[in-house]
């Protein structure tokens, strides 16, 4: 690779040939023929911005300890190509490594078989802004494989006096959003695109009517219905706002594979919004509560019927989830911590579910006993709802007996920590049973 931008630029200008072919791109609302010219490759510099890598980039960013800069670090440009095309990061001797992901493997198998079939899109300083990956899978090949015959690629180049920044923003978007034969963007860069969209558009994310408008205008970019879009803007708007809460504005990249939990509770609050403006913050602290005591988006769910249909249940877990908050010494309020390695992509897998982890970020620090309330709170919900009543008495007896199981109830009731709350509770179930007790002699 050449180092500098003026080195690449005249590069493109003295060594482009013309191809016959024309690319038909989608410019400023209308339909355009470009030229399309072959340019050596050693002239392309990855897209350190892609918005493809966006919270990953933040991620590897905090591990290094520095920005993410390959004209005077050359070796962040093979980490880039990690960013691009593996899974499961992490830092090995200061560079960011993964392991070759199956949509990596599908990209090269692509190429090797029927070659470029569109040509990329570059600035006139070969900064590529469409076709990174397949710059990296080429450029991970030379490497490799020494002079591979991938010296010269088809490309429409993209002068910034004609498109500026924001056209060239929404042509990738457009091109790049859609899920048609494309590898899918991780959950968090999803949304951080989005959110570049809707900020564009002037989006007020305190304004429905607002979020609404700009989903209409965004529906046909993203191939998703106005109100898959309506939801994905309001889940950006309450990450931003978890991340502000937690003091980490921006931080996006501690958020990585959460995508589920911020809809769900993007969800919840469009209702809570619209039709409980008056429970708002005591919500959300719930919510943001359950994220930081690492509940899955399907507890998040949980909560969400609760709040509907057993309003009693969901106020006191409010309050006592308030009750601890306020307990947290002001000097150790719970922080998000920065994973040491990226999740793996689950799209790699067959079972996977879109690779969606089920647990919220991890926060070290949060009181533990936050998180059994809230799985008490849950458990009891799902009773309540359960009409089988010898069902429910036999999931209790289960239960009692796997806790008195190997001597685990005696540890528990002498643990000097917990203890006291064991014998508590311990002393709540024998007199819940003596209660009960006259309803054996009743039917016998």
């Amino acid at each position: 690779m050449l180092k500098t931008a003026a080195e690449r630029r005249q590069a493109i200008e003295t060594r482009k040939t013309p191809c016959e072919e024309k690319a038909k791109l989608w410019v400023k609302d209308d339909w355009s023929l470009r030229s399309v010219w072959r340019v050596p490759v050693n002239a392309l510099v990855l897209n350190v911005d892609n918005r493809r890598f966006a919270a990953e980039r933040l991620w590897a960013q905090e591990q290094l300890g520095r920005s993410l800069d390959p004209e005077n670090f050359p070796d962040d440009e093979q980490c880039i190509e990690s960013l691009l095309l593996d899974k499961s990061h992490r830092v090995d001797n200061g560079q960011i490594v993964g392991s070759a992901s199956k949509d990596y493997e599908s990209l090269k198998n692509d190429w090797d078989r029927r070659g470029q079939e569109t040509p990329f899109w570059i600035r006139p300083d070969g900064t590529v802004r469409n076709g990174n990956r397949r710059l990296a899978m080429i450029q991970r090949g030379q490497r490799e494989g020494g002079d591979s015959g991938l010296n010269w690629v088809s490309a429409v180049i993209l002068d910034p006096s004609e498109i500026d920044e924001a056209a060239l923003l929404e042509m990738e978007q457009r091109e790049q959003l859609t899920e048609n034969f494309k590898v899918r963007y991780n959950d968090i860069d999803y949304l951080l695109a989005l959110r570049e969209a809707a900020v564009i558009r002037d989006v007020d994310w305190f304004d429905r009517e607002s979020i609404e408008q700009v989903a209409g205008k965004l529906q046909s970019t993203v191939e998703k219905s106005k109100a898959e879009v309506v939801r994905d803007l309001y889940a950006i708007k309450y990450m931003d706002l978890f991340l502000e809460d937690s003091k980490l504005v921006g931080q996006y990249h501690r958020v990585l594979k959460k995508l589920e939990i911020f809809r769900d509770i993007g969800r919840m609050m469009i209702t809570v919004e619209s039709d409980y403006p008056d429970d708002f913050d005591r919500v959300l602290q719930v919510l943001f509560a359950a994220v930081r005591a690492g509940q899955s988006y399907f507890d998040i769910r949980q909560l969400r019927q609760m709040f509907r249909r057993d309003r009693s249940r969901f106020d006191r877990l409010a309050r006592g989830i308030s009750e601890a908050e306020a307990q947290i010494p002001p000097d150790t309020k719970p922080t998000l911590a920065s994973p040491a390695e990226t999740s793996p992509d689950e799209s790699d897998d067959e079972e996977g579910d879109g690779g969606e982890d089920d647990a919220g970020p991890s926060v070290p620090n949060y009181p533990p006993t936050i998180g059994r309330m809230i799985d008490v709170a849950i458990d009891g919900y799902r009773a309540s709802r359960q009409g089988d009543a010898l069902t429910i008495l036999r999931e209790v007896v289960n239960r009692l007996e796997s806790l008195a199981e190997n001597g685990r109830l005696e540890r528990v009731v002498g643990d000097a920590g917990e203890g006291a709350d064991a014998r508590t509770v311990l002393n709540e179930i024998v007199e819940w049973a003596d209660k009960y007790r006259s309803l054996l002699n009743d039917n016998s």
